[in-house]
């Protein structure tokens, strides 16, 4: 029996830092409805709820095993960040579902997150230092 897997949405380290090299069935993906904000000085973005806005991202699919250490990787026993479902839209139109992770409200006070602080999508400017992902994936800068 083939084992369950889990769509996942990586919009920051994710993408940057390599994690979906070797997972399966990796696409870029439209998240719509929040807004990827990158605060000064840090050195990973955030995505919140913003019902005008929308990302390109990637879409990876993750064992259980593997689900559980983004879980850790993402703090989410910490408390600083939740996994939540939403519906992306893939690059050939097809919907699907997917896990991505939003700071909890308590990161959300703690860091004075808003969708204010980033207008621009400024981590796209870190995808741009990545040429080996821009060539996979161009779309990530649309």
């Amino acid at each position: 029996m083939a084992e369950t897997k889990y769509s996942i949405v990586g919009y920051g380290t994710f993408i940057t830092r390599g994690y979906w090299k070797d997972k399966s069935n990796v696409k870029v993906c439209k998240v719509t409805g929040f807004r990827r904000v990158l605060p000064e000085g840090n050195w990973f973005p955030y995505v919140l709820p913003d019902k005008n806005s929308s990302f390109w991202a990637l879409k990876f699919d993750v064992t259980e095993e593997e689900l559980k250490q983004l879980d850790y990787y993402e703090g989410v026993p910490a408390g600083l960040y939740k996994r939540i479902e939403i519906d992306i839209q893939l690059e050939n139109g097809t919907k699907k579902e997917a896990f991505i992770y939003v700071p909890t409200e308590k990161t959300i006070q703690q860091q004075n997150l808003s969708i204010e602080i980033d207008k621009m999508d400024k981590w796209k400017e870190e995808i741009k230092n990545h040429p080996n992902i821009l060539q996979k994936f161009p779309e990530l800068l649309y």
